[in-house]
C-alpha cells in the first residue's frame, strides 16, 4: 500500500469516488504502473482547490493497493461498542449534565465500558424541541427551557452540523465513524470540511437516544440542574445534583457538559465556590450575503456547478487595537465564525427580552443566502461596555461573583438586551447594510430578501456593540475586501445583531485528572466549561472526561 496525492479536474456532477475509473487511472499514472495493477484505491481526504481559477481541481489523498496486496476492509464500527473490561467498575453511576455532543459522547463511552449513567438535560427531545424552535421563528414565542441552545443534541443540532476541526486528535475519526453509524453521510469521513446538516441531525438524535436507552442509561428531559450536592469538609466533593423539581440525585461523579449558554448554571457554580475565571471570547454580528454573490466571488466560472455546491469562506484579519482596561493592545483579531453556505440566520436567545443570533444550514445547503458571524476578539481584561468597571457589581447578572469571573456573562446579557430593544421587540433583529455599518451611518432600508425570521428592522448595529469592537469589525471588513474576499463589502450584504455566544466567556478550572481544582467529583468539560468549541472537539471532550472518570473509579 502506498499513500499518494492526486489532482483531478472537476468534470462530473458529483465528486470523484474511489471506484471512478478516472481515480484509478490517475493512481496508476502517478505510480508509473499499468491500470490493471491497481487493485483498489481508498480516499482518505478530499478537498477542492479553486485558487487557480482556470484549472480548479479536486485534491485527493489516497491509499493505493496493488494486485496481490491484502485489501482493507470496509467495516465501520457499530454505534455501541462494548469493551468487556477486565475489571468491574463497582457501583459507579455517573451523572451527566447536558445532552450536547460532550454529554452524548460521554454516555456512549460509559456504554462501551458497561457502565450505566444518568443523563440530564433541561430542554426537550428533538421532536418537541423542533416545534419550540418553530414557535420562536414563526410565532415569536420563546420557550426558555427548550430552544436553539437547550435540548437534545445541544446547540449544534440547529447550527449546520459542521464537523471541521483543525485538531489532529486520534479521536476525531472515531467521532466521525459513530456519526456515520447514526446515519450521517459516509462522505464526512473524507471531506476536508465535513458537515451533516441540521435536517439530518434531528433523526440522528432519535437513533442515538434509542441506543442509549438500549444501553441502560437513564435519560431525563426537562430536568434542569439548579444545585450541586456537596459533601463539605477540608476537601469538598460533589456527590450529586438537585433538580428544579426539587428531586435530588446522589451518585456521581458529576460530568458537567452544559454548553455555553447556561448562565444560571455559572451563577450557581459561583455561589458554590467552584473555581472559575474569565476567558477570552469574541463578539460581533452575523453577516448575510446572497449565496450567488459568494459563489461568484469564490468560484468564478465554477459558480453553480453541481459537484461543487454552495461556496463557503473563512476570513481572518488582524487590525490595529485600541486602549483596553489594564493596558493597551497593539492588534485585535477579526474573523468569520460558523460560516453557513446556503443557510439561515436564526434567533438563539435563551432568556426573555434578550436577542442574539446564530446560523445554520440544512444538508443540501440550498438556501439562497450565505451567512457567517463577523467577530472581534475580546480579552478577559476588557469585559466592560465603555467605562471600565461598569459591570463589576451588576445585581442582575452577578458579575461580581467568583472574583469577577462572570463579567463576560454580564456583558453578553447587556448586549442581548440592547439588541432586543433595537429590533423593536418580538425577536425582530436589528440589522444594517454592511456598507453602512462600515461607514458608520444609518441604513434607510434593508435588502428586500433575507433568511432571518421573525424579521429584521433597520437599526444602528454599529452602536449596539462596544466602540472598540465596532472599530475592529469595520477595519477588518475593509481589509477583507482589499486582500481576502473582493466583493464582501457590498450593499447587498447586511449585518444582523448581535453574535455573543461564539464561545464561553468563563473557564471552570480543572486539573490534569479533569476534576475541578476546588471540588473533587465534578468534571467540567467541553464548550460550557471553556475547553472546546464545536461539535467534534466537544464530543472528544466528553469522551476523554468519561475515560478519566472510568480510570479513577475504584474496583469492586
Amino acid at each position: 500500500m502506498r499513500s499518494i496525492d492526486l489532482q483531478l479536474p472537476i468534470a462530473d456532477a458529483a465528486p470523484p469516488g474511489e471506484s471512478d475509473p478516472a481515480v484509478l487511472h490517475a493512481a496508476a499514472q502517478a505510480l508509473g504502473l499499468p491500470f490493471d495493477a491497481i487493485a483498489a484505491v481508498r480516499v482518505r481526504r478530499r478537498s477542492l482547490d479553486v485558487r487557480r481559477r482556470r484549472e480548479p481541481a479536486w485534491v485527493l489523498r489516497c491509499d493505493v493497493f496493488t494486485a496481490g496486496e491484502p485489501l482493507p476492509g470496509d467495516h465501520l464500527p457499530t454505534l455501541l461498542q462494548p469493551l468487556h473490561l477486565a475489571k468491574s467498575i463497582g457501583n459507579l453511576r455517573p451523572i451527566v449534565v447536558g445532552m450536547g455532543p460532550a454529554g452524548l459522547f460521554a454516555a456512549l463511552t460509559f456504554a462501551d465500558a458497561g457502565v450505566r449513567c444518568i443523563l440530564l438535560d433541561r430542554g426537550e427531545p428533538v421532536e418537541p424541541r423542533s416545534l419550540h424552535v418553530r414557535d420562536l421563528r414563526i410565532h415569536r414565542q420563546l420557550h426558555a427551557e427548550s430552544n436553539l441552545c437547550y435540548g437534545e443534541g445541544g446547540a449544534g443540532t440547529f447550527s449546520d452540523g459542521k464537523l471541521y476541526t483543525r485538531s489532529k486528535h486520534p479521536l476525531v475519526r472515531p467521532v466521525y465513524e459513530r456519526l456515520v453509524a447514526l446515519g450521517a453521510d459516509r462522505d464526512i469521513l473524507v471531506h476536508a470540511h465535513p458537515h451533516v446538516g441540521s435536517n439530518r441531525l434531528i433523526p440522528m438524535m432519535k437513533r442515538l437516544r434509542e441506543a442509549l436507552l438500549e444501553a441502560g442509561h437513564d435519560l431525563r428531559f426537562g430536568a434542569r440542574v439548579d444545585d450541586l450536592v456537596i459533601e463539605d469538609g477540608a476537601n469538598p466533593r460533589v456527590v450529586g445534583v438537585q433538580l428544579a423539581t426539587g428531586e435530588t440525585l446522589v451518585g456521581g461523579p458529576v460530568l458537567l457538559a452544559t454548553g455555553h449558554s447556561a448562565r444560571d448554571t455559572y451563577r450557581m457554580l459561583a455561589r458554590r465556590g467552584i473555581a472559575m475565571q474569565r476567558k477570552d471570547f469574541a463578539i460581533g454580528g452575523r453577516v448575510e450575503h446572497p449565496q450567488e454573490l459568494v459563489d461568484s466571488v469564490q468560484l468564478g466560472p465554477l459558480a453553480g456547478h453541481a459537484a461543487v455546491g454552495a461556496a463557503e469562506y473563512f476570513l481572518a484579519q488582524t487590525v490595529p487595537g485600541s486602549s483596553v482596561a489594564g493596558g493597551a493592545t497593539s492588534t485585535r483579531g477579526v474573523y468569520s465564525f460558523c460560516m453557513c453556505p446556503g443557510g439561515f440566520v436564526l434567533p438563539s436567545p435563551t432568556a426573555l427580552l434578550h436577542l442574539n443570533v446564530n446560523g445554520m444550514s440544512n444538508a443540501g445547503r440550498n438556501s439562497p443566502f450565505a451567512n457567517a458571524a463577523l467577530v472581534a476578539q475580546l480579552a478577559a481584561t476588557e469585559f466592560y461596555l465603555e467605562t471600565p468597571g461598569d459591570l463589576d457589581d451588576d445585581p442582575d447578572f452577578g458579575a461580581h461573583m467568583a472574583g469577577g469571573a462572570l463579567l463576560g456573562v454580564a456583558l453578553q446579557a447587556r448586549l442581548e438586551q440592547a439588541a432586543y430593544t433595537a429590533g423593536g421587540g418580538g425577536y425582530m433583529a436589528p440589522a444594517q447594510r454592511l456598507t453602512d455599518f462600515v461607514a458608520g451611518r444609518e441604513s434607510v432600508d434593508l435588502p428586500d430578501k433575507y433568511s432571518y425570521r421573525p424579521g429584521v428592522a433597520p437599526a444602528r448595529v454599529d452602536r449596539l456593540l462596544p466602540r472598540r469592537i465596532v472599530l475592529a469589525l469595520q477595519g477588518g471588513a475593509r481589509q477583507v475586501e482589499r486582500s481576502q474576499l473582493r466583493g464582501y463589502l457590498t450593499a447587498e450584504a447586511m449585518i444582523v445583531g448581535v453574535e455573543t455566544t461564539t464561545s464561553s466567556p468563563v473557564r471552570v478550572l480543572r486539573g490534569a485528572d479533569r476534576q475541578s481544582v476546588s471540588h473533587a467529583g465534578l468534571y467540567p468539560c467541553a464548550e460550557g466549561a471553556g475547553y472546546a468549541g464545536g461539535i467534534v472537539s466537544s464530543a472528544i471532550e466528553g469522551m476523554e472526561s468519561a475515560r478519566a472518570i472510568l480510570a479513577g473509579a475504584p474496583s469492586r
